[in-house]
């Protein structure tokens, strides 16, 4: 499986906010710079996620991005499946191969319905600790 820049930036913008997430409105200027991304690029992204129930979005000299649900309410399943709508529902033209794709296809869902936004910031908190060096 390969997933698209899309979808890899949607998770570190996730994994930002997620971060964040007792703090309040992040802007995507923060997000960028923290994470080290195209600001240009999450604009792209955002409107794949305000009508998702994943993003509250506010306007004004406070405004900003926030999670609309706590981490470890949200997937990678819920992320990803925003932006890779191939990603689901294999398909083919032959019934006992069909059985083999639909099977795949639930093996991949159900293993990142479990994978939750908390679980993803552990690890990222985690890999910080592992490269600091004295």
């Amino acid at each position: 499986m390969k997933l698209s820049s899309k979808s890899v930036t949607a998770i570190k913008m996730f994994i930002d906010l997620g971060e964040h997430y007792n703090e309040g409105y992040s802007t995507l200027v923060d997000i960028a710079s923290r994470k080290d991304i195209s600001r240009k690029f999450l604009e792209q992204i955002i409107p794949l996620y305000r009508n998702s129930g994943l993003l509250t979005v506010t306007r004004g000299n406070q405004g900003g991005y926030k999670l609309s649900k706590a981490p470890n309410q949200i997937t990678l399943k819920d992320i990803i499946y925003i932006t890779e709508t191939g990603l689901s529902k294999f398909e083919s033209t032959d019934q006992a191969i069909d059985k083999v794709l639909d099977k795949i296809d639930n093996l991949l869902s159900d293993y990142l319905e479990s994978i939750t936004l908390e679980k993803l910031i552990e690890q990222e908190i985690e890999s910080y600790s592992n490269n600091y060096y004295i």
